[in-house]
């Protein structure tokens, strides 16, 4: 948000209002995309739009690679579409096409394969920092796919835990069901694994009671860059 004292004492005095500045220092400006952001105050406050919604959202992202790795390629997209020409009309497109991905972003999967037919799927959509809705399904693949559990509800949101913060998360649904979340993080905070177990009442959204939605899930998410 542009702060309007400045511009208020700029009116009052005369002095040249201070111009926006990007995520980044015009100071060191090299390339024509960042020549032409800095250029222009509507482009540069996109930048830092753009810049605060990436790190808002990575602050509560469980798959921090791929969520990187999207942001990454949309640059590297804008930085060669800009390599010798450079568009203020172009880049304005492009990150907003990006902010939009930004701020509506909430939802990741992630897989885990119980046995070789067996596939099990874990969707999450973030709710907020200390809460994620999520849905569990395992399928027997092959000539006739089969569904195998479902727990799917549209009301299920686990909480973690207050006595162990971002590792553990829990929801309690009806039937004595309780799913219980356990997050493994790397030193960046990057979740690597997560590991679901449920009580004995949660049998009852397998179809055969010889499965269970109990597994170790990893990311499987490809967030593809815009723009391309």
């Amino acid at each position: 948000m542009i702060d309007v004292i400045p511009l208020l004492i700029a009116a009052l005095f005369g002095a040249p209002a201070p111009q926006q500045q990007p995520s980044f220092s015009c100071a060191r400006a090299t390339h024509p995309l960042e020549k032409t952001i800095c250029g222009n105050e509507e482009l540069a406050l996109l930048d830092s739009i753009v810049a605060e919604a990436y790190r808002e959202k990575l602050a509560i992202v469980f798959d921090k690679v791929a969520f990187r790795t999207q942001q990454r390629n949309w640059q590297q997209i804008l930085r060669t579409h800009c390599a010798k020409t450079c568009r203020a009309a172009d880049v304005e497109r492009d990150y907003t096409q990006q902010r939009v991905f930004l701020e509506g972003f909430k939802e990741e999967d992630w897989s885990a394969s119980y046995k070789t037919a067996d596939v099990a799927y874990l969707h999450i959509a973030h709710e907020g920092p200390l809460q994620f809705s999520f849905t569990i399904k395992r399928d027997l693949e092959g000539d006739k796919p089969e569904s195998l559990c479902a727990l799917a509800g549209a009301e299920q949101i686990a909480t973690f835990s207050d006595k162990a913060p971002l590792a553990q998360a829990r929801w309690v649904g009806g039937g004595a069901c309780t799913v219980d979340f356990g997050f493994d993080r790397d030193k960046t905070g990057h979740v690597t694994r997560i590991a679901v177990t449920s009580s004995a009442g949660c049998k009852r959204y397998c179809s055969n009671k010889r499965y269970s939605i109990d597994d170790s899930y990893t990311p499987d998410n490809i967030w593809a860059a815009g723009n391309q």
